[in-house]
């Protein structure tokens, strides 16, 4: 069969437990739908294929001859219609990509001088695919550094998961196979990465302002004891509301501005680690600012299918022809959240059947907050393929 040069996506995905049967079903499932010599693929496997990372990759070069290629393990994958959260998962997937530069990254980190190499110079027209190693690599660092420069791509991603220690998780870049760093690739030309950013949580109580804080540990709220505000959102509040906080309690921070100095308006979701009654202070998985806006918020499944419906929606209304999709899920959604599988990805194709979606979930959401990359926790970040002219 010939295949001509326009633009093609696809996508498979294999459960079988041998990993050369897996990859060898997976592939032939590319080759059938767009041949050989894609521009880019992306590959997502679960830890019962870890330990055959190398064979894993240097089948896909040998048969499908990837122009690029970065991947990585992960606790479970996404692809053909399907969330594989438990169980051996091999995804996936590949991009014919006409008039529109691929550039493939690793990035590491230089301990001895606190510095990270290999972040591609892309233009802020270019967008970003990227995936973190967490025991190796300063994500939110990174992120906070970069965030000061005026012209970023949008970038979107996740952060592999799956191992408990350094050096289980594994990443694939091209024909390398590393664990540590981060990989990624920039796309720049014809076609982009739009993004789509869901939370997993509803607001509980009105916003507050911060008024003193330390690192982590919001002191005061509005110039009051920080619990002391809690205590009475909770009093407030109905019991449904109040129980959904106490089993999931979680805040939302509001970023104080875009890199343009405007107001943000979608918040961060970080975990509420703890309060201390004594001290007045409520601890948090995050750094704070003085002056940011910050939310109570409860982890809800009803918000966060409404949310992504509604994401896709709006993005679906600028980006009517999406080519294919890239879903990175919080590990915390899926059964957890739902009580069923395949949510995320059924609700993608009911606005774009039959789109060929692949990824993973993953340990931390990477996705953009006023065109700024943040970690989120409790989303699905989404990378629409769309052409430029949209």
């Amino acid at each position: 069969m010939e295949f001509t040069q326009k633009a093609a996506v696809a996508e498979t995905v294999s459960t079988l437990e041998d990993s050369g049967l897996a990859v060898a079903a997976a592939v032939r499932g590319v080759l059938r739908a767009i041949g050989e010599a894609p521009d880019l693929v992306t590959l997502f496997f679960t830890t019962h294929h870890r330990e055959n990372a190398r064979l894993i990759l240097d089948y896909i070069h040998r048969e499908l001859k990837p122009k690029s290629i970065i991947g990585s393990s992960m606790s479970g994958v996404i692809g053909s219609g399907r969330e594989i959260q438990a169980g051996p998962g091999l995804a996936l997937w590949a991009a014919r990509l006409p008039s529109t530069q691929v550039f493939p990254f690793h990035l590491e980190l230089e301990a001895a001088k606190s510095r990270v190499f290999g972040w591609p110079d892309a233009p802020p027209s270019a967008s970003a695919v990227m995936i973190a190693e967490p025991f190796s690599f300063p994500l939110e660092p990174f992120f906070s550094s970069i965030r000061t420069q005026k012209q970023l791509p949008i970038v979107i991603g996740g952060i592999a998961s799956g191992a408990d220690r350094r050096g289980e998780n594994v990443l694939v870049f091209d024909h390398a196979i590393a664990s540590e760093g981060a990989v990624g690739f920039v796309l720049d030309g014809a076609f982009r990465i739009e993004p789509v950013v869901a939370q997993g949580c509803s607001p509980v109580g009105p916003r507050f302002t911060v008024t003193r804080c330390e690192g982590n540990l919001i002191l005061e709220l509005g110039g009051r004891p920080a619990y002391e505000e809690l205590s009475e959102v909770l009093i407030a509040v109905g019991e449904e509301e109040r129980q959904k906080f106490m089993r999931a309690p979680h805040v939302g921070i509001l970023p104080m501005a875009n890199n343009s100095g405007e107001p943000g308006r979608d918040m961060l979701v970080r975990g509420v680690v703890g309060v201390d009654p004594e001290a007045g202070a409520i601890v948090v998985r995050d750094h704070l600012g003085l002056g940011m806006s910050v939310q109570f918020q409860a982890r809800d499944r009803i918000a966060a299918h409404a949310e992504l419906a509604s994401s896709l929606e709006l993005a679906g209304s600028f980006c009517p022809r999406v080519l294919g999709a890239l879903q990175f899920s919080c590990t915390g959604r899926g059964l957890q959240l739902f009580q069923r599988a395949d949510h995320d990805v059924e609700t993608i194709h009911q606005y774009w059947p039959g789109l060929p979606v692949s990824g993973g979930f993953v340990a931390g959401e990477i996705g953009p907050v006023c065109g700024l990359p943040y970690i989120h926790g409790l989303a699905a970040c989404v990378g629409l393929l769309v052409e430029n002219d949209q």
